[in-house]
């Protein structure tokens, strides 16, 4: 055996090496963190506004488990109106292990999730809510056990 046999030896293993590379990356899933996420991106400012809208309360808003539920504690803002909108639990890991649920709080504005729906593991918690005509957007990293 020659140089030259082992540089082209060398090559074609090269060859087969990145080929199957990118075959292998290309059969990988890609979850991104939002399917919309680039009009979502140019309209950032207003999420910051609700950000520092949220910051701005008095009241905090509360999230807590135990072995079988979360509960959600949403700040009071007016006597007269109750919040609406939704809350996202997002599991970075996997697109397709999200659940959305719309806010309906009792009397005490608490909401009740139960937890049969949710592997264990970290998540991320996102509410977003409207109430008297402001938006509002509250994030937490919380692990489900």
């Amino acid at each position: 055996m020659n140089w030259g046999t082992g540089i082209f030896i060398t090559i074609v293993v090269f060859l087969i090496g990145m080929i199957s590379l990118v075959i292998i990356s290309s059969m990988q899933p890609l979850n991104l963190v939002m399917p919309d996420y680039y009009p979502k991106a140019i309209d950032y400012q207003s999420q910051i506004d609700r950000i520092a809208r949220t910051n701005e309360l008095e009241d905090k808003m509360v999230i807590t488990q135990d072995a079988n539920q979360l509960y959600f504690e949403f700040p009071t803002i007016s006597e007269n109106s109750k919040p609406e909108g939704s809350i996202l639990v997002f599991f970075p890991r996997d697109n397709n292990l999200d659940k959305n649920y719309s806010i309906d709080v009792n009397d005490s504005l608490f909401q009740i999730l139960p937890k049969n729906n949710f592997i264990k593991g970290r998540c991320v918690v996102k509410i977003q809510w409207k109430q008297d005509s402001l938006e509002y957007y509250y994030e937490e990293d919380i692990m489900l056990n």
